[in-house]
């Protein structure tokens, strides 16, 4: 009997041994992949990865204030973008739930002088199948963004009311900022409050997300991340904070690892809404969107994200209910590089194929090639932009800022150390007419003057 008792525990001893060793492996993958993108200044915030109910994986990296030296913690407060899309669709929803709304209404019936209003539905909004102009296309609306008067919703929609359709609705998909505006102005008509009170009543005050909310420029907790266009140990830039009237329902919020943690449990345990609404919302309509949720495949397998991108602060949010998987991602620095994180660390936990950057190597071009790159290149009259050779190196001047020296990556693209630039010289022929400047968010053509 004794002996068949030690046996036992020797077996269960071994398994706990061999369970902690595959944890160990894990988070060794884990860390790799973050410290990677880290270490080229593509990740300054915090990652959490819920995995069986538990979290398996949590890490802060970099400075929420480079002045102060004041470190990222799991209760640092970041801006979070577009994944605000995903909370305005879940509103939507619970509305519908409770029979205030249908998504097959038309919005002529909450908004009764938009133009073509009963065409376009609801469900067109939540899908981006609705066919309206982008306002982000609009350069007097992004002339605004870093404004701080507060714009009325008649004023928004004016950036893009009028505007023919790009398209019949329902007919395409076009990722649609002012779509998902126009769903905050509808909230708030069904709910008789504002979107923030609406968003708070239907989602943060049940899940307690108590450091969630909109804003985040009025805050004045220790814990608000200071957000930057680039951030390195050598070098920082501060982006200026977006107007929050005009971020609004589609990307106005802001959070935490630890809520956006209750907001996971929230929705795998079907607290915001019922299992058939989470359903319906992570059923895919045309490229693979639903209600407010990307549903993509990482290796064939299937899952749910969105991500958020603003000057300032980037966030990742997956979820997959089958694998009991979690992965949520806030960065303080612009990056278009955090879904691939995300992806990446997802195929990690799932012992899948994924790759680790390395810091870009510069290629050594010859004189000729070099030369027929110089020259002026306009994007407007009040930017141009001067390339010069100096010695057998490229050399990047804005109007009268300081000139940049940019290196080669490839034989037509350029990249600047310690700065988000990327720089893509287009040819017709032998000839070079266009520089393509690529810089965080924003990418400017120019003409290459003469």
């Amino acid at each position: 009997m004794i002996k068949s008792i030690t046996r036992a525990n020797l077996f269960i001893l071994l398994l706990l041994i061999g369970f902690s060793a595959n944890a160990q492996r894990k988070n060794a993958k884990l860390d790799s992949l973050v410290n990677a993108y880290a270490s080229i200044n593509k990740f300054n915030g915090t990652a959490l990865v819920v995995q069986d109910g538990k979290v398996v994986y949590e890490k802060n990296v970099g400075y929420q204030n480079a002045a102060t030296k004041t470190l990222i913690t799991p209760s640092t407060v970041f801006p979070i973008g577009s994944l605000t899309k995903s909370f305005t669709a879940l509103v939507v929803l619970k509305l519908a739930e409770e029979n205030k709304l249908s998504v097959n209404d038309p919005i002529s019936k909450y908004i009764a002088d938009y133009p073509r209003g009963h065409e376009i539905l609801i469900t067109h909004l939540l899908t981006h199948t609705s066919g309206i102009y982008e306002i982000f296309r609009n350069p007097e609306f992004v002339k605004q963004l870093t404004t701080t008067r507060i714009f009325s919703h008649e004023e928004k929609m004016a950036f893009f009311k009028n505007n023919p359709l790009d398209f019949e609705p329902g007919s395409k998909f076009s990722y649609s900022n002012s779509g998902y505006d126009l769903l905050g102005i509808i909230i708030e008509k069904v709910a008789r409050s504002t979107y923030p009170e609406a968003v708070s009543k239907y989602i943060l005050r049940p899940l307690r997300m108590n450091s969630s909310g909109f804003d985040l420029e009025k805050i004045n907790g220790r814990n608000k991340a200071v957000g930057y266009s680039y951030l390195s140990a050598t070098k920082q830039v501060e982006a200026k904070p977006w107007n929050p009237s005009l971020n609004f329902s589609s990307g106005g919020l802001y959070s935490t690892t630890e809520d956006l943690l209750k907001f996971y449990n929230g929705l795998s345990n079907f607290k915001i809404i019922s299992k058939e609404s989470f359903n319906q919302a992570t059923t895919p309509f045309l490229k693979r969107y639903g209600y407010g949720w990307f549903i993509d495949q990482i290796h064939g397998e299937k899952v749910i994200n969105h991500g958020g991108n603003i000057e300032g602060g980037t966030s990742y949010f997956l979820l997959m209910p089958e694998q009991k998987i979690g992965i949520i991602l806030l960065n303080n620095i612009t990056s278009t590089t955090l879904e691939k994180t995300g992806n990446s660390i997802y195929a990690a936990l799932r012992n899948m194929p994924y790759s680790i950057p390395k810091p870009k190597k510069e290629l050594k071009l010859d004189e000729q090639t070099l030369l027929k790159y110089t020259g002026t290149f306009e994007v407007s009259k009040n930017y141009k932009v001067e390339i010069s050779n100096d010695s057998g190196k490229l050399f990047m001047k804005v109007n009268d800022e300081n000139r940049m020296l940019i290196s080669a990556e490839s034989e037509s693209t350029f990249f600047i150390n310690d700065a988000d630039i990327v720089l893509e010289f287009i040819s017709k022929g032998d000839k070079v007419v266009q520089l393509k400047i690529k810089q965080g968010l924003s990418t400017k053509i120019a003409d290459k003057l003469g």
